[in-house]
């Protein structure tokens, strides 16, 4: 952050005296013609340093973005979702949770004293249960119960990682383009296994978009194909992906 604020004074400090000599150039140019070649060679050095300046500060940004996001997801380590368990109007959701990972799961001596809180997300829907967020006193415990989610397997309720904003829509967009199957989370990172059999981690959508960019079936792509990228979600690299 510090190094973000000073690039933001430098850059503020220079725009101020460039703008200054520029009021003073134009001023003279009014009266003095020849001095028009100088203004716009001042101009051509104080563009150059304009775009390097907003560079280096996007480049900041995103570093600081990826440094908050790397802070709310290491706060959520302890967090599970908990998807298609059955609703009621008068349920105790800790209770429900309790007997899902006691019972479905099989994990012995599990009970609401080591689940630190827990509720259902969103509106209540008619149709479809509300998942439920769990959070655990201990990040032991809550591995266990990831790392049992496979007895789920037939049941209807399924269990994934509380990922951030930024990081869910990466792992929507590995999933859409790699598929199911290559691609989940652990520990908040995104694994994905490309098409040349190599596994990856990451954790934003760039990295992501880099390696569908190197994937087969978008370097073999048409020149009209490969020009017509989308920079957020990849939604056009995805379609050509689709076999």
């Amino acid at each position: 952050m510090e190094s973000l604020h000073n690039t933001m004074a430098q850059m503020m400090e220079h725009f101020n005296k460039k703008m200054m000599e520029f009021q003073t150039d134009l001023q003279k140019a009014k009266s003095e013609p020849a001095s028009i070649s100088s203004l716009e060679s001042n101009f051509k050095t104080f563009q150059s340093f304009t775009i390097s300046a907003l560079t280096t500060l996007q480049q900041q940004v995103e570093l600081v973005t990826q440094k908050q996001d790397h802070l709310e997801m290491h706060s959520r380590q302890k967090i599970l979702l908990l998807h298609g368990i059955p609703e009621s109007q008068r349920e105790s959701v800790p209770q429900v949770v309790s007997k899902v990972i006691a019972d479905r799961l099989e994990i012995d001596g599990f009970s609401t004293d080591q689940i630190r809180r827990c509720r259902r997300l969103g509106q209540s829907l008619k149709d479809k249960p509300r998942p439920i967020i769990v959070k655990f006193h201990d990040l032991d415990v809550r591995n266990e119960v990831w790392h049992s989610k496979t007895k789920l397997k037939s049941s209807g309720i399924t269990m994934s990682e509380f990922l951030t904003a930024s990081r869910h829509s990466a792992f929507m967009s590995a999933r859409q383009h790699f598929g199911v199957k290559k691609c989940w989370t652990h520990n908040g990172f995104i694994v994905i296994i490309t098409d040349d059999g190599s596994r990856h981690r990451v954790s934003c959508i760039a990295e992501v978009n880099k390696l569908i960019d190197s994937s087969p079936s978008v370097t073999q792509a048409s020149p009209v194909a490969t020009s017509s990228k989308q920079p957020a979600a990849g939604n056009s690299r995805s379609k050509r992906a689709k076999k």
